[in-house]
């Protein structure tokens, strides 16, 4: 497993004991990035009590003021949710998507996001992610410590990286790249009438999904902010 390019972002943590038993698990599948993003409390004596043999993960954890900084390296993120419907429907199990995720780290940085305790992610960073896992559990039981979901998932990346033949995957634009190639097509197609305020988040959820299917690479992203440039002149023109 390319676990140099594999990092587990921790989102809006409350409860540093959940810092630790999150570095315990991934030293123990073998991942060593760990990012936590604009946290709610601090590594202390307590993460580093629960981290047993993974504190070197603790001391060596970046930490940013907001899920945007986190991601700057980023090419291909994964995000976790417990929840079903809407956005979320498209959420799949862990182990039908370990070797896609596994693939992609043989080329480019790749980050598994855990949104906070209480509320897990909300649309506004799903949004983000390239594809969504949801770890099975029995009906109306969904709720997982967040170190334990942490765990399920470096087990079953550790897993799947276990005597396997890997696929070949292109090289995707970094998120900085295509989140701002999402903002001026949105600005464009608002421009032109296509979206309104109304529409303009549901819609572009869609629009994310359907580029998100594809896979945008640099030279992609290139050509779709040009046809977004040409689009928002055109409406420009014709006011």
């Amino acid at each position: 497993m390319d676990s140099d390019n594999i990092s587990i972002i921790l989102l809006g943590t409350k409860h540093p004991g959940n810092i630790g038993s999150t570095a315990r698990a991934m030293f123990n599948m073998g991942l060593s990035g760990l990012v936590l993003a604009a946290p709610r409390c601090s590594i202390n004596e307590e993460a580093f009590r629960m981290a047993k043999s993974g504190k070197v993960i603790l001391e060596s954890a970046t930490v940013c003021d907001s899920v945007q900084s986190a991601l700057k390296d980023i090419s291909f993120l994964a995000g976790t949710t417990s929840k079903s419907g809407g956005y979320r429907a498209v959420a799949h199990t862990p182990r039908s998507l370990v070797q896609r995720i596994l693939d992609h780290a043989r080329r480019q940085k790749v980050g598994i996001l855990f949104g906070p305790e209480d509320t897990g992610l909300v649309d506004e960073h799903l949004q983000l992610c390239n594809l969504l896992l949801r770890i099975p559990t029995q009906r109306k039981r969904g709720s997982i410590n967040l170190a334990q979901a942490v765990m399920i998932i470096c087990y079953e990346l550790f897993l799947g990286s276990l005597d396997r033949e890997p696929s070949k995957t292109i090289r995707l634009a970094p998120m900085e790249q295509t989140e701002a190639m999402y903002a001026q097509l949105e600005r464009a197609l608002l421009d032109i009438g296509f979206l309104t305020p109304q529409n303009a988040g549901h819609m572009m959820i869609r629009l994310r999904n359907l580029f998100g299917r594809a896979g945008l690479q640099s030279s992609d992203v290139g050509i779709l902010r040009g046809i977004a440039r040409q689009i928002a002149w055109f409406g420009k023109s014709r006011k």
